[in-house]
């Protein structure tokens, strides 16, 4: 009985002729669009994904479910010991240690690349060793990489979003790790944008 004011009222309004809805009319799904998205899809930068700005978002939504789908099924096949269509306790917590040895193996993977890029940036005398002054040059290139960084971030409570790290921008990479970042021995350090 709480919506019957309300009901009287937009009747009176649809009887007297009186538009119900007033400004540009949006589409339902439009609240469901994040400045996230707006900002990764909205091409002409109008504030609004037209037709063609939604089919790519859409586009991609679809390729997020069909990839879901995708682990979703090779899960099953792999670790659905009874063959029952889902993933007991025990199935998932088998699925849980295997990616836990492929984290580690990536990560050791990582690690001994980073080491070996890092011997050919440093290792001047190429004995496959980094002596205490080639390590230095090498922590040195790395404090400054950091020091960079850290004026480029904005102060604590400024207001100011960092802005996320574009695809193959390096911006992602370890601070620690002076070979990937691109810096070297001798290598003025990365000026700020």
């Amino acid at each position: 009985m709480k919506n019957i004011p309300t009901m009287l009222v937009l009747s009176a309004a649809a009887l007297a002729g009186l538009p119900l809805i007033s400004g540009p009319v949006a589409r339902a799904d439009d609240a469901a669009v994040s400045a996230t998205i707006l900002k990764r899809y909205d091409r002409n930068h109008d504030g609004v994904l037209d037709d063609g700005e939604r089919a790519a978002w859409q586009a991609d939504r679809e390729k997020q479910r069909a990839a879901r789908e995708a682990r979703r099924a090779e899960d099953l096949a792999r670790y659905d010991a009874d063959h029952d269509g889902r993933l007991d306790r025990a199935e998932r917590a088998t699925r849980k240690a295997d990616a836990e040895k492929a984290r580690q193996i990536r990560a050791s993977e990582v690690a001994a690349a980073t080491e070996a890029r890092k011997l050919v940036r440093y290792d001047r005398n190429r004995n496959g060793v980094l002596d205490p002054d080639e390590l230095a040059a090498a922590q040195a290139d790395a404090e400054k990489r950091r020091a960079a960084a850290d004026s480029r971030r904005p102060a604590p409570g400024s207001g100011a979003a960092a802005e996320p790290a574009q695809p193959g921008s390096g911006a992602a990479l370890s601070a620690g790790d002076p070979v990937a970042a691109g810096a070297g021995a001798g290598s003025p350090p990365a000026e700020s944008p």
